[in-house]
């Protein structure tokens, strides 16, 4: 339901929102938020950042990293199906965990009494329990005051644990608050994440280090030499490498190696070889090796492409030259 006065397109520092979609996708974009735990009087400050999108397969994968206090600490992989949010994976301190069925932590529809799968993070709390819809609110944060649907979730088990979200279509979550109390009633823990400020691009694009690429690559003669752009034909072996960043967990990295231009030896942007890796690890590496023929490799003009999936993500430009000649030497006497 939109209520009278609300605009529905959101005009942002850098860039523009639509109000329909679930939150901003854009690489760089950032949120700001304020984490206070309770007992004691510690508040973090918490961002949110969405990495460069990624194709795994068939399907489209938003990498949204968390840090606290501008230390990266876990990494979720949500994919947008429809007006639905939904997380694939997450990872964290080393360890991936994957959902099988995604979860779905946002519906496709924002009503009262739309289901939520439970199993995620809310105000930096790991949090199981069953949530849903249970209607709209005005909330106030430091960001502002927004008219926002609570998506809510309790267990009232011998450790009550109360969980809340607020959401607001196009901006994402704009406040989180996760209680936990003891079989008295005493109060053992208390999150409040409250958004700073609305999520931009252009605001904190200056003060952020480079996006690295979700893939680097190079070719050596080597797996641990120096990258080469031009490699003798006379060499043992040559090795493609590549490194990943953020990857979604056991994406395919394929390297294809091209003969572009070797005169009459084969035809122009001739397929050499090809081979695959599974990446274990949101930042795995590996290496495709290719051992010279007997005959030498052929001079020429050469490319490794690699593939992340079946996107094109990086491509390393080679070239061949003919072996240095060898003369006989003439004793000087």
């Amino acid at each position: 339901m939109v209520r009278p006065g609300v605009v529905l397109i959101l005009f942002l520092s850098g860039g523009m929102i639509r109000a329909d979609e679930p939150f901003p996708t854009a690489a760089g974009t950032v949120w700001q938020y304020s984490l206070t735990r309770e007992p004691g009087p510690a508040t973090t400050s918490i961002t949110r950042k969405v990495l460069p999108s990624q194709d795994i397969g068939d399907q489209t994968s938003v990498p949204v990293e968390t840090a606290a206090e501008g230390v990266p600490e876990s990494t979720e992989f949500l994919k947008i199906q429809g007006e639905a949010v939904l997380v694939t994976s997450r990872s964290s301190a080393g360890k991936i965990t994957t959902f099988d069925p995604a979860a779905t932590i946002l519906p496709s529809k924002l009503e009262v009494g739309s289901p939520c799968d439970g199993d995620g993070k809310i105000a930096e709390t790991n949090v199981t329990i069953p949530l849903k819809v249970i209607g709209e609110e005005e909330v106030k944060v430091p960001a502002g005051s927004f008219h926002a649907w609570r998506i809510h979730g309790e267990d009232r088990g011998p450790m009550s644990t109360v969980a809340d979200r607020w959401v607001v279509r196009g901006i994402g979550s704009v406040k989180e608050l996760v209680t936990e109390r003891s079989p008295t009633g005493e109060l053992l823990a208390r999150n409040t994440l409250e958004l700073v400020t609305l999520p931009s691009l252009s605001n904190r694009q200056a003060a952020l280090p480079p996006e690295k690429k979700p893939l680097e690559a190079s070719v050596s003669t080597s797996t641990d030499g120096d990258p080469l752009i031009t490699i003798s034909a006379d060499a043992l072996q040559i090795v493609a490498r590549w490194r990943a960043h953020g990857l979604a967990q056991r994406a395919k990295i394929r390297a294809v190696w091209i003969a572009e231009d070797t005169g009459e030896i084969a035809p122009p942007d001739y397929k050499v070889d090809e081979a695959t890796n599974i990446a274990t690890a949101p930042d795995a590496f590996g290496t495709f090796t290719l051992s010279r023929p007997e005959d030498g490799w052929a001079a020429g003009k050469y490319r490794v492409e690699f593939y992340i999936g079946n996107v094109l993500a990086e491509t390393v430009k080679l070239t061949i030259a003919p072996p240095p000649v060898q003369t006989e030497s003439k004793a000087d006497f």
